[in-house]
């Protein structure tokens, strides 16, 4: 009797030990995290590197993504092409007086990089429906469409990794489903002048590498494109940019940072966080000091600060031991200090062709004659005008 009983409480010990691990191998499944939408858009966010952005040298860090598109000829027939609709990838049917997309485009169903500029569309709606038609779609050119403002539809062309929009003169405004676009890499909006502001949605593409603002009405950069952590190349000049954003310096992969022909008089202290910058272009400003910071840029290879207000040369540049290239002129100070030929990697100096002595480049000259120093006036083109801002 007494064995049967120990067989019976070890059989039931064996019973109690399988149910509570089955019912925690259950739960283990049930409370495993299903994907969602958010975690979908971190895949396509960790998936941003996949697209080649084509850029070139270290010290031209351009991306030549619109190259192969913006050589190609104008197509005036289709009809000539469809014995071969399924190799080609690339259309230019431009400055066709289009007001819709003709249908026999839709035969080609391997498109991927596609230029309808210099038409202009009767139903912006539409043409982003019918665009959605081509699948494989990458780069869209639609450049001088008048357009106003981009439709809500725009989500529609979420494959996009490459829109160019400059010359809409009529554009008031981007729109706020820009910010649908987030496989986007490369946004030029450059020659709208009637742009006033970029969307807060801007900082929804995390993907984005290279943008374009150059000659538009922006009076400045939004803190919201500071999220855009994966930007290399922002080229924003001649625009009447006055405000940086204070958390510039969280752009940790930026490259290229051309601001130049703006309004702007302060450099926010966050530009020393930009590690990775090459070429910084701040000439034709209102600046009259630089952040200490800047001399962190340990990578930076260029920098413009040409007619600009600086009455004293800006010393921080005397720490840029990577520089290479220097433009200083049309500024009010007199005197190049003998510091800056010791730069161990410079290679040249713009001066000011008034206010800088022979004397004084004859001192550079004999501290370091490898060093090209040239003096320059960056308004030769423009006699009448003043030759510094005072």
């Amino acid at each position: 009797m007494k064995r049967i009983l120990n067989f019976l409480s070890i059989t039931l010990l064996f019973i109690i030990l399988y149910f509570v691990f089955n019912n925690k191998a259950k739960n283990t499944i049930e409370n495993k995290p299903i994907p969602t939408e958010a975690a979908n858009k971190e895949i396509v966010y960790n998936n941003c590197y996949e697209v080649d952005m084509k850029w070139a040298g270290k010290s031209t860090y351009i991306s030549f993504l619109f190259v192969e598109l913006n050589r190609s000829k104008t197509t005036n027939n289709l009809d000539d092409l469809l014995s071969q609709k399924d190799k080609i990838k690339i259309l230019n049917i431009s400055s066709q007086n289009l007001r819709e997309l003709p249908e026999i485009l839709f035969q080609f169903p391997n498109l991927e990089q596609l230029d309808i500029s210099d038409n202009h569309f009767e139903n912006v709606e539409k043409l982003i429906n019918d665009l959605a038609r081509l699948p494989k779609l990458k780069l869209l050119a639609m450049r001088h469409c008048g357009l106003y403002r981009l439709p809500s539809n725009l989500i529609k062309l979420k494959k996009l990794i490459g829109l160019a929009l400059g010359q809409n003169i009529k554009m008031l405004e981007l729109g706020e489903s820009i910010g649908d676009l987030t496989n986007l890499r490369y946004l030029s909006l450059r020659r709208n002048k009637k742009l006033k502001y970029l969307p807060e949605a801007i900082g929804n593409l995390k993907c984005l590498e290279y943008i374009s603002i150059a000659a538009t009405g922006l009076t400045e950069l939004r803190d919201e494109l500071t999220y855009c952590e994966n930007l290399k190349n922002i080229t924003a000049n001649a625009s009447k940019i006055k405000y940086l954003p204070d958390e510039l310096g969280r752009l940790k992969n930026l490259k290229i940072l051309n601001l130049g022909a703006n309004s702007i008089e302060k450099i926010p202290e966050s530009i020393g966080d930009l590690t990775q910058l090459i070429d910084l272009s701040l000439g034709t400003n209102e600046l009259s000091y630089l952040p200490e910071t800047i001399s962190k840029l340990e990578n930076l290879y260029s920098i413009s600060l040409e007619l600009n207000r600086f009455k004293m040369f800006p010393l921080q540049v005397l720490k840029l031991k990577n520089l290479r290239y220097l433009d200083l002129h049309n500024n009010s100070f007199r005197v190049i200090p003998i510091e800056v030929v010791d730069l161990p990697k410079l290679k040249r100096i713009y001066v000011d062709h008034e206010l800088i002595s022979a004397q004084n480049i004859l001192m550079l000259k004999e501290r370091n004659s490898k060093i090209e120093i040239e003096k320059r006036d960056a308004l030769r083109l423009a006699p009448n005008k003043p030759k510094r801002k005072n």
